[in-house]
């Protein structure tokens, strides 16, 4: 995905939710009337759909925004036109990570009849987007809203405008900081190519702890005996282990085993049961549950039952975890949840500390115990985009091994800044690293089968070779992403 500018997130919230895979016939009414709520002042004013086509539109319109837009000689309208039009992302979002966050930022940017709400949800948000892509047609804020069936919606520039300045300033701060940090030296071609060894893929099953339950298991390995140590990799919420075939195949190219377990209670099947009304939003117990399809897969290895992981012993294991999965590589790798007051602003939407990712946070804390879930078998872990800043508010200072911090600079679903930049010097001293992509997002760091292992595959390789990043040592990709490592010192005073 190319470089979204922070005005960009509030409409790629409507994106998120493109790649259900529906269609349907269009609705009997789509919205005509809009209702633009103002900041400071909290007055609403109307607007039709129709004239938020166009400049001229606006103008010769006879709206309340259409005077008020020629009263101020279209100052109004410069205010609120990239917000409504600028395209959405063409990306794919199949099973992206996260529904619910963005869900959450949706009823804070719009109000709707709430005998309608699910209009802009789900089903008949994903109709509308699929319509608009069939149609040719840019899917902006405005173009959805007049597909979707709904009498009147609210657009609340009193929320949105103050977020986006402040995203902005935030943008162009944590930009500027950045670029004062050497960003890390090109890889040899050695690390960015695949390695010397061909790969096979084995999917295999193994036993829960108690025996009702089997894990899926994908294994990556080296036809040669193994090199590197194994790897597991943990993926996100709603997501599966095919978005990281790309990182496996290269780590095993290179002569590492990689075990890729599918977390049955959070991932992309569970979105579709879920989104079919079949079953509930994943239990908050899953917080737990992942730590023990992890250990289960270790267990299998030592007891020398898991199909494709034959002669491999769960010893010296790098642990890498992406979103949902980057948080469970931190229980692994000891950090607790210890309760904070913190925890008590989950109820306060208003609250100013307040991130997307704290919905997931949230969700975990009915199930969150102080008690360590480190296994002694990981010596090193990797925690690419991980909602961390509220569940280990306390206990991130727990950590028992070396970990590897990955952030993406743009990634508006688990930012930067309190997420890692803030969380970062509260890891133990020594070890751990901080690794900012400049352009990252929380969709663009994770590498699928085709991906030739995406701009993080040199820093991986790296970091399951050995726990140190020296000086001067080549990680990123000169193709790709900028990489930035940013010390604890430097994470301090960053904003």
């Amino acid at each position: 995905m190319p470089h979204l500018r922070r005005s960009s997130r509030l409409v790629l919230a409507l994106s998120l939710l493109a790649g259900l895979g529906f269609s349907g016939a269009a609705p009997a009414r789509a919205v005509e009337t809009l209702a633009l709520k103002l900041p400071v002042i909290g007055e609403l004013i109307t607007a039709r759909v129709s004239e938020l086509k166009s400049q001229q539109a606006l103008w010769a319109g006879d709206s309340d925004l259409a005077e008020l837009n020629r009263a101020t000689d279209g100052k109004i309208a410069a205010a609120i036109w990239e917000l409504v039009h600028t395209p959405m992302p063409t990306v794919d979002y199949q099973g992206s990570a996260m529904v619910q966050q963005i869900e959450l930022m949706l009823s804070q940017l719009l109000e709707i009849d709430q005998q309608q709400a699910s209009a802009l949800h789900g089903r008949p948000l994903a109709e509308a987007l699929q319509r608009l892509r069939s149609n040719g047609q840019t899917a902006s804020l405005v173009n959805v809203l007049a597909e979707v069936h709904a009498r009147k919606v609210v657009i609340r520039l009193d929320w949105a405008v103050p977020r986006l300045r402040d995203l902005q300033r935030e943008q162009r701060a944590l930009k500027a900081r950045l670029a004062a940090l050497p960003p890390l030296a090109p890889a040899p071609t050695s690390s960015l190519r695949p390695g010397a060894q061909p790969v096979t893929t084995t999917v295999s099953q193994i036993p829960l702890p108690g025996g009702a339950d089997r894990l899926e298991v994908t294994v990556v390995r080296p036809t040669g005996t193994p090199t590197l140590p194994p790897v597991v990799i943990s993926h996100g919420l709603w997501d599966s282990p095919a978005s990281f075939l790309g990182w496996a195949r290269h780590l095993a190219s290179h002569g590492a085993p990689v075990f890729l377990p599918r977390h049955p209670g959070s991932d992309l099947t569970q979105q579709a049961e879920m989104l079919a009304g079949r079953v509930p939003p994943p239990d908050p117990r899953e917080f737990l549950r992942r730590p023990a399809d992890v250990r289960a897969v270790l267990d299998a290895l030592d007891a020398g039952t898991l199909r494709g992981g034959e002669g491999i012993r769960a010893k010296g294991v790098v642990m890498i975890g992406h979103s949902w999965g980057a948080t469970t590589a931190l229980q692994l790798a000891g950090a607790r949840s210890l309760q904070d007051s913190r925890w008590q602003e989950c109820a306060n939407n208003n609250d100013p500390q307040r991130n997307i990712s704290w919905v997931l946070q949230c969700s975990f804390l009915p199930a969150a115990t102080p008690e360590s879930q480190a296994d002694p078998r990981i010596v090193r872990a990797v925690a690419v985009s991980p909602p961390q800043g509220l569940v280990f508010v306390q206990g991130i200072r727990d950590l028992r091994i070396p970990v590897l911090l990955v952030s993406g600079s743009s990634d508006f679903v688990v930012p930067t800044r309190p997420e890692a930049l803030e969380t970062f010097p509260s890891y133990p001293r020594g070890g751990s690293e901080l690794v900012v992509a400049e352009g990252g997002t929380h969709f663009n760091l994770p590498a699928g089968a085709d991906s030739g292992g995406g701009p993080l595959r040199a820093l991986l390789l790296r970091w399951v070779e050995g726990p140190a990043l020296p000086k001067g040592t080549g990680l990123s990709d000169p193709g790709g992403l900028p990489l930035r490592r940013v010390p604890q010192a430097a994470a301090a005073a960053l904003p």
